[in-house]
């Protein structure tokens, strides 16, 4: 009972902290501007607003945006561009980028005409997402290891300027993650954890070669990730 208790909040936890930072194109179809009405923010305040609520105190690597054009919509690690458009707001990282084909995406996830995949990657504020950070604390702990930053991503598709989730059960998808210099230490095996919604955790084996980057298999869908090292 308890262990299904902790779930229910770990995903209640999960969506709240989730679903905050928005995708360029959820606002395709609405109008930045001013309000007719006073000291109502416009629709471009709103996201701005939301955005700099996602991605963490500036005392915990975050980066406030004054407007919609300062948000990235695309990001590279050690030279390799991300292949999928979205919102890339993560400092806590030395970038990320799904590597994954927009192509292959579309085709392995059968998303239709007008469907396009996009992706969300902010950093985790750990004072609004405790139990994600307890999950992924924990899943460290058992493997002797410490913990970097932690990041928020959202693999999902727009269509209509409207966002929408992968499903988590999904194929394959890609990513890597630049480690902070603050966190490469020589010797050191590196790796992932990703905590969904619901309480799964899994452990992410790193795959690339390069002592500054972790790249690692995921699938779509939203999820609380941390760059660990033992």
């Amino acid at each position: 009972m308890k262990t299904k208790f902790i779930q229910k909040l770990m995903a209640g936890a999960l969506t709240a902290a989730l679903v905050a930072a928005p995708c360029m194109g959820v606002f395709a179809s609405e109008t930045p501007g001013g309000s007719d009405t006073p000291n109502t923010p416009s629709v471009e305040e709103e996201v701005v607003e939301i955005v700099n609520s996602s991605v963490g105190d500036s005392d915990e690597g975050g980066s406030a945006v004054s407007s919609i054009a300062q948000i990235p919509e695309t990001s590279s690690v050690a030279g390799v561009k991300t292949t999928v458009k979205g919102v890339y707001l993560a400092t806590s990282i030395n970038g990320a980028a799904v590597t994954t084909s927009v192509a292959t995406i579309a085709s392995s996830y059968n998303l239709g005409a007008g469907e396009t995949p996009c992706a969300r990657v902010y950093n985790m504020d750990v004072k609004k997402s405790p139990l994600a950070a307890a999950a992924i604390n924990s899943a460290a702990e058992a493997l002797g290891a410490a913990v970097g930053p932690y990041i928020n991503v959202e693999l999902g598709f727009t269509k209509g300027g409207k966002f929408g989730l992968l499903p988590a059960d999904g194929a394959p998808i890609t990513m890597s993650f630049g480690i902070p210099k603050s966190f490469v230490q020589a010797g050191k095996t590196y790796a992932v954890i990703c905590v969904r919604p619901g309480g799964a955790v899994t452990v992410l084996p790193n795959t690339s070669t390069n002592p500054n980057v972790v790249t690692f298999s995921t699938t779509g869908g939203q999820g609380a990730y941390a760059i660990i090292k033992y």
